[in-house]
């Protein structure tokens, strides 16, 4: 019997370890199988032709299918979408393609589109669409779009719809399609039959409207609804759905539930650009079709708790109850409970109770809390029964506070009547006191004897309240009464990096430095366990700085400075081996053999580079002085310069920069040159030019009692000028020559009136060669078209040009233009009144105007005829007479009066 057990034992034994083998070797083939793909799209191109028929998990992304045929989805059949879409391609011929997920089958929009084509061929752009059977689920989110006319159809369906919309074409969209745009621009008819559909932040938009339907005429349907039949229930969040107030035939959209369904709609707003200007004609947007149809509306109440200071509070409780009564709030879609239902709290992601409830405030004090507001039935039609009064009761701790809040009742659901801000301040402080603590930027250092050196403290405040008026100071080996540094009035919200000046440190070693933040202990932080983390300790290592020199490099020896003015001073410190020593404090002293006159300090940067400054007392004489540059440490070396000071003088001694001179020759000069511009502004404006003549050399205009011309430097006749009319003799002062009569041009002659009137007669001229440019062309003509017309005649005269030739003409005389007589030029090519072209004519000898010419202008700068025609004759300019150089006053005044015999006289 034993040898019999022990067999069975064995036997026994052996099974168990092979079933333990087989068992790993199982799992072990299971873990290193390739593991089942999550799903593949057998759609591997862009166009979808024929019935496509869904039977397994298909997951097609980032094409937008164009489907010329018709897709099934059946059960166990699942399609995902992402990032792209189905665009059906239909016609007039091909209208049965449709869109069908059936019992047991689901179709997911992600970011994906669901829409026809407009651009075929006698296009067709209803669709229709199918969810239906035990099992059927459609899915939208990510900013999924349904766009089509047409139907979609739900029976027995769960459809979930998330950040997406459904909707239609526009009218810009339809242009040129050549369908009928009224049966065509809305989104899907909607008909919901046993079915359960969630709308989180959705929007159902362009619900079909029948704008002939007034008329009698229409085509297609009247009106367009979203239908809630056979015990189907709709819950939606923050959505849009575009039903509305008209009392237009063809245009009014309910949401309609039969006797056996309801719609909870949690701050859902509607269309309200159609609301009639009268209450009195509104129609309801919500419809129930028969009694046990429900409609219910729940609001946001946005709750905000506080404490006495205005700091939030966290973790407060809000409980709701109906006023007057002392009913707690309920919730419909969770059969009159007292916590919303799941979908409410999975929407919120808030839980039913714990520290994440959906009635307690989280970190901000704020709490989102739903509040039942309104119940439409046949009963309440049009409007609803309406108990949108809550008292609040806010709990914390023992603490407890009262609050209230009011919804405006249907129907007034715009987005601000479905959301309300309360806030609640409780008789109770959580806001906590500062709380300091310091940490130093690095633990250890290491610094030279006696150098300074910088400490980073790092200040940080763990309370709830600002820190104000903060110290933080350094002391070496925890000795309090051996401060090295400090900094006060500091504000700490939450951190603050502070930079510490530490003295230097004489004794060699290792030494301590202790940071303290709040070392008077002035700052409420709580109590002692607050009070604590106020200290942290830096290990220092104090070691000799290395054996070195200082060398000035400014000022340079022998520079000079006048007292009571500052001098730079610079130079390096630097060790055996010309590396630069940083941190290193430097005395500057300016001396007078032993004696201290002024002294500043500084320190080398990390490249031993130093920059000072020094003032050069007033008082300090003439004389050569010392700059010397000591190390605070005995190691280093020492450097001097010599410099010279001279006393400070009157400002009026020194230099003007730049120019070099004294300030006093430099202000003698600027009065003058001030006088002077005075003077002559004052004479100007005084005397102004006075009376003009005309050069007889140059033919520059002149002051009339100029004895040479400014401009050629010819000499003149004191008392006697020559007519420049008809070249007689006459004394200067007469304003018509007693010879020939003429009148001669005395007014105040300015270049500028010059030039305008020389430019008036010029654009006169310009005028009639536009007249004549229309003229010949038989059109007027722009400005641009007549400058390119003109430059191609051979009149052709700038206005620079014409400037030339009035100078020309008084210089080398003038012939009369064949066409009106006028004087122009001698080299002139047009004439300057009539704008006729010029024949070539030899001017008269000597230059002198031509006598008994006819006079065609007021010269250069006289007075200027207005224009047009005239018959008078037109003053004459004066020419002054060159005095000869060998002959008499006699000879001249008897050569002149006889003719043209004398070319000097004559010019």
């Amino acid at each position: 019997m034993s040898s019999r057990s022990e067999r069975n034992g064995k036997a026994l034994t052996c099974l168990i370890i092979w079933s333990v083998a087989l068992g790993g070797l199982f799992a072990a083939f299971v873990a290193l199988s390739p593991a089942a793909r999550a799903g593949t799209c057998d759609q591997v191109g862009g166009v979808i032709t024929g019935t496509w028929t869904v039977t397994t998990t298909q997951v097609c992304t980032g094409i937008v299918y164009s489907v010329d045929g018709s897709i099934n989805i059946n059960s166990g059949g699942s399609l995902t979408l992402v990032n792209g879409g189905l665009s059906f391609s239909k016609d007039t011929a091909h209208e049965g393609y449709a869109l069908n997920v059936n019992a047991g089958g689901e179709l997911v929009l992600d970011h994906s589109i669901v829409t026809t084509q407009t651009d075929a061929i006698k296009p067709y752009l209803k669709l229709a669409f199918t969810v239906s059977g035990a099992g059927s689920h459609f899915a939208m989110k990510n900013g999924a779009t349904v766009k089509f006319p047409g139907w979609f159809n739900a029976t027995g369906a769960t459809i979930d719809i998330t950040g997406s919309r459904i909707t239609g074409f526009t009218s810009t969209e339809l242009f040129g399609v050549g369908v009928y745009q009224d049966d065509n621009d809305d989104s899907p008819l909607i008909s919901w039959a046993s079915t359960t559909a969630s709308l989180y932040g959705s929007r159902i938009e362009r619900i079909y409207e029948n704008a002939s339907a007034p008329s009698g005429n229409a085509t297609g349907p009247v009106e367009g609804n979203l239908g809630l039949t056979a015990t189907s229930n709709l819950f939606a969040y923050d959505t849009y759905i575009g039903v509305d107030f008209s009392n237009v035939l063809g245009l009014h959209n309910t949401l309609q539930v039969d006797g056996t369904s309801n719609a909870y709609l949690y701050n859902v707003t509607v269309d309200r650009t159609e609301d009639p200007v009268l209450k009195s004609s509104w129609q309801p947007a919500y419809v129930p079709q028969a009694a046990g149809g429900n409609v219910f509306l729940l609001r946001w109440l946005r709750a905000s708790v506080i404490d006495s200071t205005g700091f939030p509070v966290s973790g407060a409780t809000i409980w709701s109850t109906l006023s007057p009564s002392t009913t707690t709030a309920q919730y419909p879609d969770n059969g009159l409970s007292t916590t919303p239902s799941a979908r409410t709290l999975s929407y919120l992601g808030k839980a039913a109770s714990g520290a994440n409830a959906w009635n307690r405030t989280d970190a901000n004090g704020l709490a989102t809390i739903p509040l039942y507001t309104d119940l439409i039935t046949t009963a309440s039609l049009p409007n609803a029964e309406s108990f949108g009064n809550y008292q609040l009761t806010i709990a914390f701790g023992a603490t407890t506070g009262p609050g209230g809040v009011n919804f405006d009742p249907y129907p007034a659901i715009n987005a601000d009547n479905n959301t309300k801000q309360v806030s609640v301040s409780l008789p109770v402080q959580v806001r906590t006191g500062p709380d300091l603590t310091v940490q130093p930027a690095s633990a250890t250092m290491t610094v030279l004897q006696n150098q300074p050196f910088t400490a980073y403290a790092l200040i940080s405040n763990q309370g709830q309240t600002t820190a104000t008026a903060v110290s933080v100071g350094a002391y070496l080996d925890g000795n309090r009464a051996s401060e090295v540094a400090r900094v006060n009035g500091l504000t700490v919200v939450t951190s603050l990096n502070q930079t510490l000046n530490v003295a230097g440190i004489g004794a060699l070693g290792s030494h301590t430095l202790e940071l303290i933040v709040d070392p008077d202990n002035t700052i409420n932080e709580g109590g002692a366990a607050q009070e604590s983390n106020n200290f942290a300790n830096i290990t220092l290592t104090v070691q000799p700085p290395p054996a070195g020199f200082t060398a000035i490099l400014t000022p340079s020896s022998g520079q000079s400075v006048v007292s009571g003015n500052s001098l730079g001073v610079t130079g390096y410190v630097r060790d055996s081996g010309s590396n630069g020593i940083g941190g290193v404090v430097l005395n500057i002293e300016l001396r007078s053999g032993a004696t201290v006159l002024a002294t500043n300090s500084t320190m080398s940067a990390s490249d031993g580079f130093f920059i000072g400054t020094i003032t050069v007392p007033q008082t300090t004489q003439d004389g050569s002085y010392t700059i010397v540059v000591t190390p605070a440490t005995t190691l280093i070396q020492p450097d001097t310069r010599t410099i010279s000071v001279q006393r400070s003088s009157s400002f009026l001694f020194q230099k003007v920069p730049v120019l070099g001179i004294e300030w006093w020759l430099f202000l003698v000069i600027l009065a003058a040159a001030a006088a002077v511009a005075i003077g002559v502004s004052l004479y100007w404006k005084v005397y102004g030019l006075g009376k003009m003549v005309e050069c007889g050399e140059c033919g520059a205009f002149i002051p009339e009692d100029a004895t040479t011309c400014p401009k050629c430097g010819v000499e003149f006749e004191r008392d006697m000028a020559k007519c420049s009319n008809c070249q007689a003799w006459i004394p200067v002062d007469v304003k018509q020559c007693p010879e020939c009569g003429v009148e001669f041009a005395t007014g105040q002659l300015e270049m500028a009136d010059y030039k305008e009137k020389m430019r008036l007669q010029y654009d006169e001229v310009i005028a009639r060669f536009k007249q004549e440019a229309s003229r010949q062309l038989g059109r007027s003509l722009s400005e641009t078209e007549f400058q390119e017309w003109w430059r191609k005649q051979p009149t052709f005269l700038t206005f620079e040009d014409w400037l030339r030739e009035e100078e020309e003409m008084r210089k080398m005389g003038s012939k009369p233009c064949p066409t009106c007589g006028t004087l122009n030029s001698v080299t002139a090519t047009v004439c300057h009144k009539c704008g006729s072209l010029m024949r070539d004519q030899r001017p008269p000898s000597g230059g002198a105007v031509v006598a008994g010419a006819p006079a065609r202008r007021i010269q250069a700068r006289g007075p200027m005829s207005p224009p047009g025609p005239t018959n008078a004759p037109a003053p004459i300019v004066q020419k002054r007479v060159i005095k000869k150089p060998i002959e008499g006053k006699e000879g001249e005044s008897s050569e002149g009066q006889n003719g043209e015999n004398a070319s000097s006289d004559d010019l």
